[in-house]
């Protein structure tokens, strides 16, 4: 049956999981998207980093990820200097980017805890590996 198809459970269950992170982050009271939420994480984690690389990591065009960048910058969370090529820029996160990801952690966290409820913590050890398993193989 379609609707118990991986690639339409994987789908859906992203689109209401980005639904629902996305109604916590309008009571917060920024102007943020998940996807947005997404880069700065990435960013926050390896404290700068370059475009090619996040677009690596995100699994998506470089153009789609500078698009991305521009509207991140124009909020001012985060910051583009020039790398060692002139074509190449270096991101990080800007004091407020800092403040948006300390603030969003949380609300990040409880949206993943309350989907992940209903799974024992071996379950949710199982479907992490074989989500990563899945990710590894179709990458």
């Amino acid at each position: 049956m379609f609707t118990d198809s991986v690639g339409y459970l994987t789908t859906t269950i992203s689109r209401i999981l980005k639904q629902k992170l996305q109604a916590r982050f309008n009571k917060i009271g920024v102007n943020i998207t998940p996807e947005q939420w997404r880069l700065l994480v990435l960013i926050a984690n390896e404290e700068e980093m370059n475009q090619s690389r996040l677009a690596e990591l995100q699994h998506k065009d470089r153009a789609a990820i500078k698009r991305l960048i521009d509207h991140l910058e124009a909020k001012k969370l985060v910051c583009r200097k020039s790398g060692l090529d002139s074509r190449a820029y270096i991101i990080s996160l800007s004091q407020e980017g800092k403040k948006v990801v300390q603030i969003f952690t949380n609300a990040s966290k409880e949206t993943v805890n309350e989907a992940l409820s209903c799974f024992t913590y071996d379950e949710k050890k199982t479907l992490n590996l074989l989500l990563n398993k899945l990710l590894k193989n179709i990458s």
